[in-house]
Formats: structure tokens, sequence, C-alpha cells
């Protein structure tokens, strides 16, 4: 059984305004969830909050939820706006935009001075993309990023940041077959 479809009937019974199912809704959901806050919000009290109001808006609008949209989808949807509307009302959330400090850079092989076969091969290939799908691919893959961040970033739906990847991918991948 997919995720989704064990969700269905919890947020069919908080339509229903079970309590007890929205206790469930939220320890099945939340962990991931409020990981997407913290990754658009870096601060814990923002994302929290932000974490907060979605549930709020979850738990109300669950009896509209229609019947042939996959709920997580749909809670992530409500979770991202709420953690972006945050971030907008926030005068004091400027620095959460900012990137992460990192410690210790993994090595960076695009640094060395001398590139193998496959890797020119691969840039050549990265060339003949747009520059905003190939720097997607470039965050995705080489930093790393979610496709929620991704979304995110590029201010796109989380199916619309997967298409372009996948045909990103697969633009690259034809053109090394050859």
């Amino acid at each position: 059984m997919t995720r989704s479809e064990r969700l269905r009937p919890i947020i069919a019974d908080v339509a229903d305004r079970r309590l007890d199912a929205m206790e469930r809704l939220y320890q099945l959901s939340s962990p991931k969830l409020y990981g997407l806050c913290l990754r658009i919000l870096r601060r814990p009290e923002l994302a929290k909050s932000a974490l907060k109001t979605a549930y709020l808006k979850i738990w109300k609008g669950a009896r509209t939820l229609p019947a042939d949209l996959d709920p997580l989808y749909w809670m992530v949807c409500i979770v991202r706006e709420s953690a972006l509307e945050t971030a907008r009302t926030n005068e004091d959330a400027g620095e959460s935009w900012e990137p992460f400090e990192v410690e210790e850079p993994a090595e960076d092989p695009l640094a060395e001075g001398t590139h193998s076969d496959q890797l020119k091969r691969l840039l050549a290939c990265l060339g003949t993309l747009s520059e905003e799908r190939r720097r997607m691919v470039l965050l995705a893959f080489y930093d790393g990023w979610s496709r929620e961040a991704l979304s995110v970033y590029f201010d796109a739906p989380m199916h619309t940041v997967n298409t372009w990847l996948k045909r990103s991918v697969a633009e690259i991948d034809e053109q090394l077959s050859k």
C-alpha cells in the first residue's frame, strides 16, 4: 500500500472532524512536512509556525480534497504555500533565504585541472540545455537539492520540476548514448 493510499482514509476521517485521525495524520506526515518548512525558512521557530498554519488549513480543507488528487501532494502544496507566506510576511526572515553554511566542502571534480573524457562529454551535453534547465540539473544532481527546494527556488510546481529534470536527463542520456 502506497503512502497516498494510507493517507486517503485518514484524510476522509479528518474531513469528518475526527481529532484522532488528525493526530494520526500529524504523526505520519509532520516529520517530512516540517523538514520542508525548515528547508524553506531555515529557522525552526518560523518553520514550526508555518507548519501549524498549514495543519489548520489541512484540517479546514480536508472536506474539499478532490478524489483524484494525491493527498500527500495536496498536503505538500499547502505546507509549501504556508512556508512561503511566512517568509513573505516575516521581516526578519531575510536571512532564511541564505544558503546553508558548509563546514567541510566536498571535493569538486570540476575544479581539477584535467577532466576525464567522460566528464568532458557530460559537460558538453549539459551545455546543450537551456541555462535554467542546466542550473536545475546541476543543483539537483551535483549539489543535492531536493525537488521541494528546486520548486521553491525556481518558483515552479513540483510536478513541473520533476518533468524538467526527467526531460533533461533523457536528453543528456540520448546524447551520451550516441
